[in-house]
């Protein structure tokens, strides 16, 4: 009789659907693990292999402060708010399909 309940438990759904589903999950995780580790160290070696005259022209770029009121006056000299005149956008030029 034990035998017979222990082998309609390994015929069970669970362990014809539910466990190779299981594995499949781990196994995918533990992939994604790898791949996405290696994709990661490429990406650093990368960024090491740069050479000196790279980091150095990439350290020696004097940054500017952003200012916003000198930005907003910087784009009143460039543009003409004064005189300014609305123009029409032409459409573009479509094919007309006759009504079936």
């Amino acid at each position: 009789m034990a035998s017979k309940s222990s082998r309609s438990m390994l015929t069970g759904p669970f362990f014809r659907f539910g466990l190779p589903m299981l594995g499949l999950v781990v196994a995918g995780s533990l992939g994604l693990k790898e791949f996405m580790s290696l994709r990661v160290s490429m990406r650093d070696d990368k960024a090491r292999a740069m050479t000196e005259k790279e980091v150095k022209s990439l350290s020696n770029k004097p940054k500017q402060q952003f200012n916003l009121e000198g930005e907003l006056r910087r784009l009143h000299g460039q543009l003409d708010i004064e005189t300014w005149e609305q123009t029409r956008v032409p459409r573009p030029k479509y094919k007309e399909v006759a009504p079936e």
